[in-house]
């Protein structure tokens, strides 16, 4: 129960006492992380809905921006770290805006989007996200920010149609990777592919600020081939999931190679452009 203000602590235990509970520290952990989320988010809802183990959208506020999560899944989680500095070493990489373009691959429920929005509010965030069902909860949580563009689509080298795989490890997991080196997968759906030339296109602008990416996996391929925008790309933030594919560290620091990089939080890598 680390992490939780000490009286709320001692309630949680006094309670599991009274009812004669007994729960391995694994079960009393989890408790404890549902606890610190919906305190932060201020939401009983969601931990009573959570603890019920029903899945509904509810509406909460982090740092007093409104945004949508489902209980039962990591949405919660994920628009707390993005609404509350997880992006902040890659904004102080990247203070100012040339294109005035941010892509953010891998969009999930919005909310990277949204930091990076109230960050820089004369940019046109592009976000990206393929599975239906997450895309229609980054429309809605994004639907009040005007310089923000989604678009229900995987990033990838080529153009086209792929599928889309679920690894089993919740909403913010799903993958472009068929064969995953840790986890079996299950098709969910056809998604598009879409490039980042062709983002640029549409955009009509002449390079991009930022880029973030969190494929799950296909970052791999995408730093394979038709890797020409690298050099356009001030600032690049990628989660690398070897994990998943082998050898995207690999294919990562070649095809950043005479860039500035350095790794930041987690998986977190960033790579700037060199002055």
């Amino acid at each position: 129960m680390r992490g939780l203000p000490k009286s709320l602590r001692r309630t949680l235990k006094h309670a599991a006492g009274l009812v004669g509970i007994s729960w391995p520290k694994e079960s009393r952990d989890l408790l404890a992380e549902r606890v610190r989320l919906s305190v932060q988010a201020r939401s009983p809802l969601w931990l009573l809905l959570t603890l019920l183990n029903v899945q509904l959208p509810v509406t909460v506020k982090i740092g007093g921006i409104p945004v949508t999560v489902r209980t039962k899944t990591p949405d919660l989680e994920v628009a707390i770290s993005c609404l509350c500095g997880e992006f902040d070493p890659l904004c102080a990489a990247v203070p100012n805006l040339r294109h005035r373009l941010i892509i953010d691959a891998g969009g999930y429920i919005g909310t990277a989007a949204i930091a990076f929005a109230k960050r820089y509010p004369k940019s046109t965030v592009v976000t990206l996200e393929p599975n239906t069902a997450n895309y229609r909860i980054l429309v809605k949580n994004t639907a009040a920010w005007s310089n923000i563009i989604a678009m229900n689509a995987a990033l990838a080298p080529d153009p086209g149609v792929s599928t889309l795989y679920n690894r089993g490890t919740g909403e913010w997991g799903f993958t472009l990777i068929e064969k995953a080196a840790d986890r079996s997968t299950t098709p969910i759906e056809s998604v598009q592919c879409i490039t980042v030339d062709q983002i640029v296109g549409q955009i009509g602008s002449g390079g991009i600020d930022i880029l973030k990416i969190d494929i799950e996996g296909g970052e791999h391929a995408l730093l394979s081939r038709n890797t020409g925008w690298i050099n356009k790309t001030t600032g690049i933030c990628i989660e690398l999931h070897d994990r998943i594919v082998p050898g995207c560290s690999e294919v990562w620091h070649a095809a950043t190679a005479g860039r500035n990089n350095f790794a930041s939080d987690g998986e977190k890598h960033i790579s700037l452009k060199a002055a």
